[in-house]
């Protein structure tokens, strides 16, 4: 069945409903474990970035948030290059949703401003 919702307003719905999700998933997680595997693919991420630092967060784990500076990065192929990473690291099984954001809106509002989202298969 396909939805009739317009791609720009699924946009904005999950723009609207990331944030509390985030609020509602996050705290639950922060304290419940990730494999190391997972933890390892934040690092590289973070660690790898060229032009601008770069936040890795894993909200689920077949979810992965990256923020970055949406003046340096080119969120689309950022994303796509992020999936391919993960299929060379044994994450294609998982079948991840990479969600790229603004991380300025991150940092200075508390609030996430998706830029491009990625499933990875």
């Amino acid at each position: 069945m396909q939805s009739t919702i317009p791609q720009k307003s699924k946009r904005a719905i999950f723009s609207a409903i990331l944030p509390i999700a985030l609020l509602t998933i996050l705290p639950a997680q922060a304290n419940s474990d990730f494999s190391n595997a997972h933890k390892k693919i934040e690092r590289a991420i973070e660690s790898a970035a060229n032009k601008s630092p770069v936040d890795a967060m894993w909200i689920r784990h077949n979810a992965l948030l990256i923020a970055v500076d949406k003046e340096e990065t080119n969120a689309k192929s950022y994303a796509k290059g992020v999936c391919q990473f993960l299929a060379q690291n044994g994450f294609a099984v998982q079948h991840t949703t990479v969600v790229i954001a603004d991380q300025g809106a991150l940092r200075l509002h508390n609030q996430v401003t998706q830029l491009a989202e990625q499933r990875c298969d």
